[in-house]
């Protein structure tokens, strides 16, 4: 079991799913763990589930100015940001042809996705410049590159610019101790999964038509985070890395 004793993790969108489980596993090796989301009952569970430090900060992604706050108050309680993971996003608005989107889906979907991404990095690189080390893992999805949907196109966008910031951003900052990678998970059994699905019904029955003949269950995303995050992917940089069940292949 890595350990990472001594480390301070963000997780932005930690409250369900693969954020979730991200924390925990952080957590239960050493890391200090400040996660972020909108519902307070659900960030209050996931702190009393996770055996470590886990810390729970209410922050609207759609409201600018409440993660700066975060990033503020995060200033009175650490020196230092060791790990970012970008994981908050959101699925179940937007879909259907582009001719279907309303404006205001699509400001939420780049909202959500996208511009909360590029404040989370650009808060944290702040930290990391300055300490010379740090390394951040942004989650994008299978539908932003390798498996197109026809039905969701504003949102394969928002994950789609999700990998081209990784890569840009990682060549900037290669070279000052700073590692930025993403994952594109395939699907994964969540509550966002279910919405998108229509029902739990409908997720199962998918499921069980995948390659393996099961989707994955958030741990599975969790552990190819740690991965990203830990020292064992030392020469991985600008990385896109595909956690489907073979998904893609079909």
């Amino acid at each position: 079991m890595e350990n990472f004793e001594g480390k301070v993790v963000i997780v932005n969108g930690g409250t369900s799913g693969i954020g979730a489980a991200v924390v925990k596993q952080f957590a239960a090796r050493g890391a200090r763990v400040h996660f972020t989301g909108r519902d307070e009952d659900k960030g209050k569970n996931v702190e009393s589930e996770a055996d470590g430090y886990a810390h729970f900060h209410q922050v609207d992604n759609l409201e600018r100015e409440q993660i700066a706050g975060f990033f503020e108050e995060l200033e009175k309680e650490e020196d230092q940001i060791d790990i970012l993971f970008n994981n908050a996003g959101v699925i179940s608005i937007g879909g259907g042809p582009l001719a279907r989107v309303s404006e205001e889906d699509w400001d939420k979907l780049i909202g959500t996705n996208q511009t909360a991404i590029y404040l989370y990095m650009k808060y944290a690189l702040q930290w990391m410049q300055k300490q010379k080390s740090g390394n951040i893992v942004n989650n994008a999805a299978i539908l932003g590159n390798d498996k197109v949907n026809p039905m969701l196109p504003a949102y394969s966008g928002t994950k789609a610019a999700v990998v081209a910031m990784t890569q840009s951003t990682s060549l900037r900052f290669a070279r000052q101790g700073v590692r930025v990678n993403c994952i594109s998970p395939g699907p994964t059994v969540t509550d966002l999964s279910k919405k998108a699905y229509g029902s739990e019904e409908a997720l199962e029955k998918a499921s069980k038509e995948s390659p393996r003949g099961s989707y994955a269950d958030p741990d599975e995303i969790a552990n190819a985070v740690r991965f990203l995050a830990s020292d064992v992917s030392s020469y991985m940089i600008g990385a896109e890395l595909v956690i489907d069940g073979g998904y893609s292949l079909k």
